[in-house]
This record gives structure tokens, C-alpha cells and sequence, in this order.
């Protein structure tokens, strides 16, 4: 077996590298979130616990619109609940619109929300449109997205 000469480590050292790095997803916050997938759609990102009665009671309103197809619906556990113990939460709470498992606030610039619920609008280029506080039904969300597509 050959030797490995220093200079050949140091080369085979940086391919490898640079393999792993080009492996890399497209999402550079590393919170599992990637923005691009959603692109072409309005997305509703709405924050939600199990302690928050007015979180409770606009579930079904984003299942609706989830269910429409219009919008990409999506919530996150503010406890930030994972595994077994989000999915036992999810089915308490009837959530059927998609559930980030990581928080997104880093890889969407956002910052932890102060109160419950709060709900983020965002265009279908990905840009913040809108944050929402307090509980919105299907009406007010679809409202509010038409008076800013125009």
C-alpha cells in the first residue's frame, strides 16, 4: 500500500469536504425549514399551544383552509413539543394542517412571538406580509390575504 503524502491528504481532505458541503440542503439557518419548497403559494404560519384557548378555538378555522389547498398551512408547537409528546399534542388539539417540527423564526427572520396565537403571513415570493395577533377565523385570514394581493 502507497504512502499517503501530505500534500495528497490535504487534497483528498478538501474534496471531501467539498462533497459534504454540496450535499448540503438549501436551507443555511440549519433549522430544518426551507422557504423554497413553499414558493408559489401564500403560506400561513401560525404559532400554537395547548394552554391557549384562542389557539384551541381557530384550529379548525386553519384546517379549513388547509384543507382548500389555496395556502400552504403550517403551525408550530410554541412549547416547541417533539416526537411523541408533538404528536399526542397535534391529535389533542385536532391540528390537521402541517406541523414544523423545528422552529422556522431563524431560517424567516422572526423573532420568538411575545403572546398566543399569532399567526405570519407570507407572499408567495416568501416575503412577510403580515403578523397576526390573536385568533383568526378562515374569513378574516382569507380577507386579509386578498386586501394584500392588491
Amino acid at each position: 500500500m502507497k504512502k499517503l503524502t501530505a500534500h495528497k491528504a490535504l487534497l483528498l481532505l478538501l474534496a471531501v469536504t467539498l462533497l459534504l458541503s454540496a450535499c448540503r440542503s438549501s436551507d443555511e439557518s440549519g433549522a430544518g425549514f426551507i422557504l423554497d419548497e413553499y414558493r408559489g403559494k401564500w403560506i400561513i404560519l401560525n404559532y400554537w399551544a395547548t394552554w391557549c384557548a384562542p389557539c384551541i378555538k381557530e384550529i379548525p378555522e386553519l384546517n379549513a383552509l388547509a384543507k382548500s389547498g389555496e395556502f400552504a398551512v403550517l403551525g408550530f408547537n410554541y412549547d416547541e413539543k417533539s416526537g411523541a409528546e408533538l404528536d399526542k399534542e397535534i391529535e389533542m388539539m385536532g391540528i390537521e394542517f402541517e406541523t414544523l417540527k423545528e422552529n422556522p423564526a431563524d431560517a424567516l427572520s422572526l423573532s420568538r412571538p411575545e403572546g398566543l396565537p399569532v399567526t405570519y403571513l407570507f407572499d408567495t415570493e416568501g416575503k412577510l406580509a403580515a403578523k397576526l395577533v390573536g385568533p383568526q377565523t378562515e374569513k378574516q385570514l382569507r380577507d386579509r390575504i386578498a386586501s394584500l394581493r392588491d
